[in-house]
């Protein structure tokens, strides 16, 4: 869902493209308050976002599909057959795993600092890479087949 505002917001408001984001997992889920309001302090309004499940006809239909995470494209790949490029390949031009809060701080419910520090600071690098990640989007477009 960061990502979908951080492209959003890269590309602005006038773009052709079509910018959407799915999980795994059966929406909807929790949007943990943390999250909202750092992004409101981004200018990202993420209230009327609705989670949505990645399906096959979503993979089909996009010019452009990307992983988050090495756990993420390897659940696609198994998932649907495609291979995903990682959100950091193209927008980093290196391949590093963006972790779910849960697998960096197991006890994330009750050490809410330490899981809202850490999330934090992957919206920045959302936020950050989302130069790099327009400027490279041109050569990775159309290549999300199997």
């Amino acid at each position: 869902m960061t990502a979908e505002f951080a492209l959003k917001a890269a590309l602005g408001a006038s773009s052709a493209f079509d910018v959407v984001s799915a999980g795994l997992i059966e929406a909807p889920h929790e949007i943990v308050p943390f999250v909202e309001n750092y992004l409101a302090g981004k200018g990202q309004d993420i209230s009327g976002h609705q989670p949505t499940k990645l399906s096959t006809a979503m993979l089909e239909r996009a010019d452009l599909a990307v992983a988050m995470g090495t756990e993420h494209q390897g659940r696609i790949e198994q998932a649907f057959g495609h291979r995903l490029p990682l959100f950091s390949e193209i927008a980093y031009d290196s391949v590093e795993a963006l972790l779910d809060v849960d697998q960096v701080i197991p006890d994330w419910r009750r050490n809410e600092v330490a899981a809202a520090a850490y999330g934090c600071s992957v919206i920045d690098y959302i936020f950050d890479g989302m130069p790099g990640f327009v400027g490279r989007m041109p050569s990775y477009l159309g290549k999300t087949g199997p």
